[in-house]
């Protein structure tokens, strides 16, 4: 019977943070993912370990014992794999696409231009703010 349940929440576990991870953020997923189980542990701790200590099945005649806790780490690297993967896809879609221009070098005794690496470099966190909003970088602001 404690089988099928584990089994169970395990199942709506992983629906929760697949809907979650497609729906909402992959990000929130991630935080979720990994909160859910860290606060039933500090919530209720001797439930918590209890139940991630049933023992689900065994391979090798008895010798190598699958628990509750295993099921739930095999669940968790899946999804933060998935979420890692959708979190470079998102940053490589949105970076956009440029093109080099030619720039003419700058003449002697005169500071960098606008392409110089210091401009580049105060530009970072307003890109990065950008990126994180979910807009891309190089687009105007909304008036």
């Amino acid at each position: 019977m404690m089988d099928i349940l584990s089994l169970l929440l395990f199942l709506i576990y992983s629906l929760l943070i697949l809907v979650i991870l497609v729906y909402v953020s992959p990000l929130l997923s991630a935080f979720i993912m990994i909160l859910a189980p860290v606060a039933s542990i500090y919530i209720l701790p001797v439930k918590a370990i209890g139940f991630f200590s049933i023992k689900q099945f065994s391979f090798v005649g008895g010798t190598v014992p699958v628990y509750n806790i295993h099921i739930l780490l095999l669940i968790w690297s899946a999804f933060i794999g998935i979420v890692a993967y959708a979190e470079v896809l998102t940053w490589y879609l949105l970076r956009g696409t440029t093109t080099k221009k030619a720039v003419p070098a700058a003449p002697a005794g005169k500071e960098a231009g606008p392409g110089s690496s210091w401009d580049q470099l105060k530009e970072f966190p307003r890109k990065l703010g950008k990126i994180l909003k979910g807009e891309k970088p190089n687009s105007k602001p909304k008036q």
